[in-house]
């Protein structure tokens, strides 16, 4: 039997505050990582705020230079307590900017995936990302393999097979999903759990900034959600601050793939031979 505690970290980031928005990431983090989790999630740009587009460049982190980056305290904990942490930030690389996850560990950065899809301003203000990579995570007696995807990600259903083809058990979503939108969220992560066989851990933020683009307040919805292979939900937050600590039984990807052969019966030739013949 091979069990995980994951912990998601649901707060409410003020923009630009990077001080602050860190001094809580870390007092959140580690009373997840006391609960005995050993992998907890931030949500997106947990560090900048969200809503902080005339300083993106400012606020960019190098992830290539951790030695003098603001994420050090986390950095620690992960020492202190051999755990991981996935977070969410702007990426600044040979001045591009990205919608960046990435995996922290004792020795650092263990990875990144950078955001493909983009919602709305984020067009305009990070470049795209462009791989789905597969994350492995080495604890004592067994690997955890993880894939992830970012906010506005968790609708499109192609990302998330890609990456249960290639192993993953646990899809991870780091996000700043908003109120207004907050059906697709509820819907959209239990099937992307459904039709993968996965774990999804839908790691949103809440709280408000206000949105100089929109000239008015976003409301963000929180309801972060673990969610079992079968689309069911383990646990959820609602609309305030706090964690969600839970155990995962990794065998149930693997019973919950036999039992439902999704990702077994897929026509990957078909699909090529699919998209391949659709315009652009």
């Amino acid at each position: 039997m091979s069990k995980v505690k994951l912990a998601s970290v649901q707060f409410s980031p003020a923009s630009f505050e990077r001080e602050a928005n860190m001094e809580k990431a870390v007092f959140w983090t580690k009373k997840a990582l006391e609960e005995g989790a050993r992998i907890v999630v931030l949500p997106e740009l947990f560090d900048s705020g969200y809503c902080v587009e005339d300083k993106d460049l400012k606020l960019g982190l190098d992830l290539n230079d951790i030695k003098s980056s603001t994420l050090a305290p986390l950095i620690e904990l992960t020492k202190i307590y051999n755990a991981y942490i996935i977070a969410n930030s702007i990426e600044k690389s040979k001045n591009k900017l990205y919608d960046t996850a990435y995996i922290l560990s004792k020795k650092g950065v263990l990875g990144k995936y950078r955001k493909i899809y983009l919602y709305d301003n984020e067009k305009k203000r990070f470049n795209r990302g462009k791989k789905y990579p597969i994350f492995e995570l080495k604890f004592e007696k067994f690997k955890v393999k993880i894939g992830l995807g970012i906010c506005y990600e968790i609708g499109f259903s192609e990302g998330a097979r890609f990456l249960a083809l290639q192993g993953a058990q646990i899809l991870i979503y780091p996000a700043a999903f908003g109120v207004a939108r907050a059906y697709v969220w509820d819907l959209a992560s239990r099937a992307r759990a459904l039709e993968s066989g996965c774990f999804v851990v839908a790691a949103n933020r809440c709280g408000r900034e206000f949105s100089k683009v929109k000239d008015s307040y976003i409301e963000f919805a929180g309801k972060t959600k673990i969610i079992s292979p079968k689309g069911e939900i383990i646990q959820e937050l609602g609309e305030y601050e706090g964690i969600s600590c839970v155990e995962l039984e990794l065998d149930d990807v693997k019973a919950q793939r036999e039992n439902l052969t999704y990702l077994k019966d897929l026509n990957l030739k078909l699909c090529q031979k699919m998209y391949k013949n659709l315009k652009a």
